[in-house]
């Protein structure tokens, strides 16, 4: 192919790129709200957002936009995306567009583990089965379309730590009564094996002075191998207290013979640039010391340690590389929103910004309300979680008295947090 060709190619593919993308440009931002003064002035991931009379609002419901008027002003964790044009210099956004995820109570899906069986409900002989996963309670009846992928034969061999496919209508009361459920096995298969190995973290083979170019971070994304652990043991033993009381009964339970045990700990490291954890698909959590010291009590640090235990019980470090071959990526796809065309892959759809934002945005509100069931159960205060994400959305730290009083409100998602793992 000669020199002419060539470019001529490029330029094709690149023109044909860029209509694509002009299709459907992703927002400025694709997170939460941090921070409220009013209807037309809030924050998104600490980001401050401003509107104007010719700021168009709307709300996103079963994937359809309806226009809305400016009403009440916008709630600490609701879920937005924010369309305009940026100052970065002062960390502003005059917004052309907002657009707004409320929850929607009625018909959900979703896929996840089963972390709990409620008592009392192992051996109804109405044949009715209660289960929490996806931090719902999920209740299967005779009338549920249930399915079961062997070795799993019926309910009664239905336990902790199998995968539940669900879909079924929330009632009120807080109940998702399933029209249909999927339940499949959790093992782990050699792909996600070879993860978590390519993705060990041993403290004591990182050089403490290792560094990562910034050349290779741009192309290769953050390597946790490179990041240098953290000696402060009072703070060390800290996170590892609070971290071991949240890992769910049904895991710490499991005999260390078995493949789906994950080994969880927890490891302070320096990194300013990150302002929360990160998970590691083989269970290690990175703790950065400065997340630390900008929360103020223990619930605050559980909320971050929990949500990121939530991360990886739910394997959404390898979703692509799903637990079983029931799990194909269409199918996880398919529940975040409906956002995948059919015949497309899941690489096809990454493409596209805004279904990008939509797939991130489905993982961190499924691990928000997971994570609040694990802080429930350990005793810790969920209504710290919207001033936890506050506290560490900017990337410098605020004074709490500048943030509004607390609204007395969970979101449906759990007042997610404002940023997934920022570098």
């Amino acid at each position: 192919m000669s020199c002419k060709t060539l470019l001529a190619f490029f330029l094709l593919v690149l023109c044909a790129s860029n209509a694509f993308s002009q299709e459907t440009p992703p927002p400025a931002i694709a997170g939460y709200v941090t921070a409220v003064k009013s209807p037309t002035v809030f924050d998104v991931n600490g980001t401050h957002v401003l509107c104007d009379g010719k700021t168009r609002f709307s709300s996103s419901i079963d994937g359809k936009k309806h226009p809305t008027s400016v009403g009440e002003p916008a709630y600490i964790g609701e879920p937005l995306d924010i369309y305009g044009s940026a100052n970065k210099k002062t960390h502003t956004i005059l917004a052309t567009e907002v657009i707004a995820y409320p929850p929607q109570p009625g018909q959900l899906s979703g896929i996840a583990i089963i972390s709990e069986i409620p008592n009392g409900t192992e051996g109804a002989s109405s044949g009715n089965r209660l289960f929490r996963a996806d931090g719902y309670h999920i209740l299967v009846t005779p009338k549920t379309q249930a399915t079961f992928d062997p070795p799993l034969t019926s309910l009664s061999s239905v336990t902790t730590n199998v995968w539940i496919r669900y879909s079924g209508e929330l009632r009120s009361d807080g109940t998702l009564f399933a029209n249909t459920a999927v339940f499949t096995a959790n093992v782990v298969p050699k792909s996600e094996d070879k993860l978590r190995m390519k993705n060990e973290y041993e403290t004591k083979a990182v050089d403490p002075d290792s560094k990562q170019s910034a050349v290779s971070k741009h192309f290769l994304g953050v390597d946790p191998k490179r990041i240098p652990p953290y000696n402060n043991p009072a703070m060390q033993a800290r996170i590892d207290r609070i971290g071991a009381s949240l890992i769910p009964a049904y895991q710490r339970n499991l005999p260390a013979s078995d493949e789906t045990k994950i080994n969880f700990r927890f490891q302070l490291i320096d990194y300013p640039k990150w302002r929360n954890a990160r998970t590691l698909p083989d269970g290690i959590i990175l703790v950065p010391r400065q997340v630390v010291e900008r929360l103020q009590n223990d619930s605050q640090l559980a909320i971050v340690l929990a949500d990121n235990i939530a991360t990886a019980l739910e394997k959404q470090s390898f979703r692509e590389q799903p637990a079983t071959h029931k799990m194909t990526a269409a199918q996880v796809a398919s529940d975040a929103g409906g956002i995948f065309v059919p015949g497309l892959g899941l690489a096809a759809g990454i493409a596209n910004g805004r279904i990008a934002a939509a797939i991130q945005r489905h993982a961190e509100e499924q691990s928000g309300r997971v994570s609040l069931g694990f802080l429930h159960d350990a005793g810790f205060d969920i209504y710290e979680a919207p001033r936890t994400w506050w506290l560490l959305a900017p990337k410098k730290p605020k004074d709490i008295s500048d943030r509004p009083a607390r609204t007395g409100r969970l979101s449906l998602l759990g007042d997610r947090k404002t940023l997934a793992h920022s570098v």
